[in-house]
Parts: structure tokens; C-alpha cells; sequence
């Protein structure tokens, strides 16, 4: 991840709009309900991941698994989605994990897959099943 937007999305999560919650806070008590709040947030910059081809789709990291890998992909269409807005939010993400699993919340398993291979299928960007 982009060193510098580490940094910026980390001074969002402390100084950001969160009506008193503090980073930690969120990671300690409430890390399930707010990983769980950023993962809807992204599904939602994700959208339908409309495609007409291939050339459409794209992959993205998400989470952190035990040996420092993502813990997930997720498939998304550059036609229909907001790139600087989704990689702003999955570094949320992957950083609220991260603080999380510093204070015992549970890590994945580590596992070291390829990353997948996206699909256009029926109009939308997926991971297709066994690949």
C-alpha cells in the first residue's frame, strides 16, 4: 500500500467524522460492527461491477491474513466504479484490521493463493469459483 495514503487514511480514522469515536476504540470494542460497517461501504463503492468484457474488470487486496497477504479479493468494473474512492476505503479497511488484530481481534489463516483471475459474467465483474 502507497506509504502516503497509509499515513492520510490513518489521520482520517483519528481526526475524521466519526462523531467522538476514537481509532482505537472502534479496533478494541467495536471492531466486528466497524469492519463490518467499512465491508458494506465497500460493497457498496463495488456496486453491480457492470461489464461489457473483460477488459472492464479488475481485482483488488482486501484484509490481511496472518502472513501479512490479503485476506480476500474482491472483483470490481472500472467502468462503474470509483477507484479513488474504493482504494480510500479498503485502506480504511485493511488499516481498522490491522489495529483490530493488534488487540486480539481474530486473524486469518495464512495462506499464500495466486491472485485470482476476474471474469466478465452476465454484465458483471466476478471471481469465478475454483480458479
Amino acid at each position: 500500500m502507497n506509504p502516503m495514503l497509509r499515513v492520510l487514511v490513518g489521520i482520517a480514522l483519528v481526526v475524521g467524522p466519526s462523531a467522538g469515536e476514537c481509532a482505537d476504540d472502534n479496533a478494541a470494542v467495536g471492531a466486528p460492527t466497524y469492519l463490518a460497517r467499512l465491508r458494506n461501504d465497500i460493497t457498496a463503492l463495488v456496486g453491480p461491477a457492470i461489464c461489457a468484457n473483460l477488459v472492464n474488470c479488475r481485482i483488488a487486496a482486501l484484509g490481511v491474513n496472518a502472513c501479512g497477504g490479503p485476506a480476500e479479493h474482491i472483483a470490481y468494473s472500472w467502468r462503474s466504479t470509483d477507484r479513488a474512492a474504493l482504494d480510500t476505503k479498503i485502506a480504511e479497511y485493511n488499516i481498522a484490521l490491522e489495529d483490530a488484530q493488534k488487540r486480539g481481534y481474530p486473524v486469518s489463516a495464512c495462506t499464500s493463493s495466486p491472485e485470482p483471475v476476474a471474469a466478465c459474467v452476465n454484465g458483471r465483474c466476478v471471481l469465478p469459483a475454483g480458479r
